[in-house]
């Protein structure tokens, strides 16, 4: 007789309260048998959710390997991105580290997806927090502001949108929302206020990791790239601008399976979910972790 399958691990759906109110909700994977005293944490990108496939993928395939891993929202959650600021959605991920410290991690390693990969280097930036020994960034991102450009169709439209949304923010408008077009086509277009506009995408804006990731210490940081991801921030020469900004970054592209095609599944990593779970794990333990 064979034996029979191994039942998956089931996640337990979890929730915190940030100090202004919020209710944060994430999913955590519990290993049968912890072979590893770091925990990981995962924070979805703009539009993101912690149920998002990806991360459901991972929660499975990363504690089935031995590490704890929590997968949760910040504040800016789904359609949730173009009202909330960076600093305050960033802060949030403390909240997802004290969980899983007060489950029994030792250290915590931060990693976020596409957006998440800003505000993961972000948090520790600000912070420094020393339980997280170290960042994983999926989709990794370049500069959102280049990447607004691009979305916006040219510098020239960008300052136009940047010049009126500081007039309206002058105003007292601020908190009125307007919409920009959505980051590849075929994808629905983004709802921002105009403060917020300012504070994620405008010149001044933290929201570069090729910036932020230069801010983290000597911690070890794995990036991961689709090469068929036609999100704009995360574009040539991305790589390259990350790669000279930290040397403690090992970016990882992946092989091109689609043949120099681009698809925005491939943001999310559709169908290679066991690969990116097999460089963290080959990344985690020969960091230690």
């Amino acid at each position: 007789m064979t034996a029979p399958a191994k039942e998956a691990i089931r996640p337990e759906i979890v929730s915190v309260r940030t100090g202004d109110g919020l209710r944060l909700t994430g999913a955590l994977w519990t290993p049968e048998e912890n072979t590893s005293q770091t925990a990981i944490a995962l924070f979805p990108g703009t539009g993101g959710e912690f149920h998002d496939p990806l991360f459901v993928a991972l929660g499975h395939q990363l504690a089935a390997a031995g590490y704890t891993t929590l997968a949760m929202n910040r504040r800016d959650h789904g359609g949730n991105f173009g009202f909330y600021p960076l600093h305050d959605s960033a802060m949030d991920l403390r909240l997802g580290i004290d969980l899983l410290m007060d489950r029994g991690a030792k250290q915590v390693v931060l990693g976020g997806h596409s957006y998440g990969t800003v505000t993961a280097p972000y948090y520790i930036a600000e912070t420094n927090d020393a339980r997280v020994p170290g960042l994983l960034l999926l989709a990794i991102l370049g500069d959102m502001r280049r990447g607004s450009m691009l979305i916006l169709g040219n510098e020239e439209r960008y300052n136009a949108v940047v010049e009126e949304a500081r007039k309206m923010v002058a105003a007292g408008k601020g908190g009125e929302a307007f919409i920009i077009p959505p980051m590849v086509p075929g994808y629905m277009p983004m709802v921002h206020t105009y403060d917020i506009f300012l504070d994620k995408r405008g010149p001044e804006a933290r929201v570069a990791p090729i910036e932020l990731i230069q801010q983290v210490g000597d911690r070890p940081i794995l990036g991961i790239r689709d090469p068929g991801d036609p999100f704009p921030a995360t574009l040539p020469p991305a790589r390259e601008m990350l790669e000279a900004a930290n040397p403690n970054l090992t970016y990882i592209l992946l092989d091109d399976i689609r043949e120099g095609a681009m698809t925005p599944t491939a943001h999310g990593f559709e169908d290679r979910e066991s690969e990116i779970s097999a460089l963290i794990c080959h990344w985690m333990q020969g960091n230690g972790f």
